[in-house]
């Protein structure tokens, strides 16, 4: 059962309930309210015999009082009783018959039925010498004007049973109606692809409606630039693995050929070595990139970051020929990955000795703050112009000036070091001038101290 009759059902069930239970209730009171009026008639009657009969006056005829309503003639029937239970007075109006019902002691309301079935409400007054008014009225205009409420009461609530019914309906179909369209929409988008279409939107919609639909218009673009970004991935790995492959394969049928001197094949070795190098590394950036972009959850831990900066610092000594290298650390302990970690400083440095010119000064800071530990990696090599800032995150991004892969790199570096900080809550970002050096900011999340 579709969403639309289900709800419709729901409001249908509750609002024939809210409706049974209004009429019930009216039904109900008026039943009491007409109860309430002939009892109060027979007993204001009977008092009022009683008075007689103390004054020693035995009522006749229709036996009403002087100031007595006209609609009360003949309304009422009356008996009285000595003490013997002997009639002593019949209202005129019973014409020598007597009111329905076995007459029996006490004071007491019941309501009876004559013969023909006709009800009636019986009321009798004992006195205290023991003789006993006894009462009666028909009840039939009281229950006729109940079965004339009761048909009213079934007409009004079926006729507003129908109305409110229809008008549910009318508005479910304003929500529901545009869902169900948005819903065949989306399904046809799902089985034919076309992610770049998207559901309609405009201001005359039902808000929740247009709040999925933009919702789902949001998916779809997030759903096209995922997949964008995936082609474009397979597109430049295929075309980076394509260029060590086919070095190596040159390389390979060279190095089978028995005519080479041994210094030409040393030669030949070593590029094929080299290339290998270059393959290995695209391989496990791709994997830590892979890694990165996928973890949920990071297993952290606290890491002296200060500690972990002095011993990288201290393998890249050797490296470092014409090159300064400063350090300017305080002690900070971090939330991270310490394998992790170490892989974004080494990626950086390296990129910073490969870029920033064989005589460049190349340094790293830590800087401790309360809630963070900020880690710069800086040299004052040629630097980077303001519009490159992004890109150089993204995989395979590389400068013009770079594109000719003399200097060894794959294009992700950079990306992978962002993406295993921001898999470990943290960020990378980059400050730099043409001309000024560069500065990478690597920003974690500090140890709280317990103090």
């Amino acid at each position: 059962m579709s969403i639309f009759y289900r709800l419709w059902l729901s409001l249908a069930v509750t609002l024939g309930l809210v409706i049974l239970a209004l009429g019930v209730g009216e039904y109900k009171t008026l039943q009491r309210a007409l109860n309430l009026e002939v009892d109060h008639n027979l007993e204001k009657r009977a008092h009022w015999i009683q008075g007689q009969l103390l004054l020693g006056l035995l009522p006749k005829g229709l036996m009403l009082p002087d100031n007595h309503p006209l609609e009360e003639m003949g309304k009422l029937f009356v008996e009285i009783y000595d003490a013997r239970g002997q009639l002593l007075q019949r209202s005129a109006n019973l014409e020598g018959g007597s009111l329905p019902g076995a007459r029996q002691q006490g004071t007491y309301f019941e309501t009876v039925f004559t013969p023909e079935n006709h009800p009636f409400r019986i009321y009798q007054l004992r006195l205290i010498d023991g003789r006993e008014i006894r009462l009666g009225e028909s009840l039939e205009l009281a229950y006729l004007s109940l079965s004339h409420s009761l048909l009213r009461i079934v007409l009004l609530g079926t006729g507003g049973f129908a109305l409110a019914a229809l008008i549910s309906r009318q508005v479910l179909l304003q929500i529901c109606g545009p869902l169900t369209r948005l819903a065949l929409k989306a399904g046809e988008i799902a089985s034919v692809g076309n992610v770049a279409e998207r559901l309609p939107t405009h201001p005359s919609m039902v808000t929740e409606v247009r709040v999925v639909s933009e919702t789902i218009n949001l998916l779809l673009a997030r759903v096209q630039e995922l997949l964008e970004a995936q082609s474009r991935l397979l597109q430049d790995t295929s075309h980076e693995l394509r260029n060590p492959l086919t070095v190596l394969q040159v390389d390979l049928d060279l190095l089978l050929r028995s005519d080479l001197d041994e210094q030409t094949r040393a030669e030949i070795g070593q590029e094929f070595r080299g290339e290998l190098t270059r393959l290995i590394r695209l391989v496990e950036d791709l994997l830590s990139m892979s890694w990165a972009e996928t973890q949920t959850k990071v297993e952290l831990r606290p890491v002296q970051l200060d500690q972990l900066v002095e011993r990288v610092m201290a393998s890249y000594t050797g490296r470092a020929e014409q090159r300064s290298l400063q350090m300017k650390v305080m002690p900070c302990s971090v939330l991270a990955d310490p394998d992790r970690l170490e892989q974004i400083l080494r990626n950086l440095l390296d990129n910073a000795f490969r870029y920033a010119g064989a005589s460049a000064r190349i340094g790293v800071d830590l800087l401790a703050r309360p809630e963070s530990c900020q880690l710069v990696v800086w040299d004052d090599g040629p630097g980077i112009s303001r519009e490159h800032w992004e890109p150089i995150f993204e995989r395979f991004y590389r400068l013009e000036l770079d594109r000719n892969r003399a200097k060894g790199g794959t294009g992700l570096g950079l990306p992978v070091a962002r993406a295993l900080a921001r898999a470990m809550g943290g960020d990378l970002w980059i400050e730099s001038e043409p001309g000024q050096g560069t500065r990478f900011h690597l920003k974690m999340t500090a140890v709280q101290s317990s103090a």
